[in-house]
C-alpha cells in the first residue's frame, strides 16, 4: 500500500499560523484517497452523502458512513496521527464537507 497523503481534502481554502481550512467535494462515484490527519479537526458538513471508508488492500474492512446536511464533529488526533482510507461516494447526490484543522498555537 503506498503512503497516505498529507492532503485531507480535496481542496486547500486557506492556511494561517492557526488554522487550515479543506474543502472535501466528491460526487457520486469520486474518491479521495488514503490520507493521514496529524492535527485535531472540525468537520463541518454542508451537503452530507454517503461515504464508504475502504482499505483498497482488504476490502473486507470497508464501512459505509452517512453524513446529514450541516453535522458538525470534533475530531482528536493523538500520536503520529490517524490514518483515513480511500472515501468514496457510493450515495446518488454531491457531499461536501469542511475540514478545519487547528494547529498549536
Amino acid at each position: 500500500m503506498s503512503q497516505p497523503t498529507e492532503r485531507v481534502g480535496t481542496r486547500l481554502l486557506f492556511e494561517n499560523d492557526r488554522v487550515r481550512v479543506w474543502e472535501l467535494a466528491l460526487a457520486p462515484g469520486e474518491s479521495l484517497e488514503a490520507h493521514i490527519h496529524r492535527l485535531d479537526y472540525i468537520i463541518l458538513v454542508e451537503s452530507g452523502g454517503l461515504l464508504r471508508l475502504a482499505d483498497p488492500d482488504d476490502p473486507a474492512s470497508a464501512r459505509d458512513i452517512a453524513f446529514a446536511d450541516d453535522q458538525v464533529e470534533f475530531r482528536q488526533v493523538a500520536g503520529a496521527g490517524k490514518i483515513d482510507n480511500r472515501l468514496t461516494n457510493i450515495g446518488t447526490k454531491r457531499h461536501r464537507n469542511y475540514v478545519i484543522e487547528l494547529k498549536n498555537g
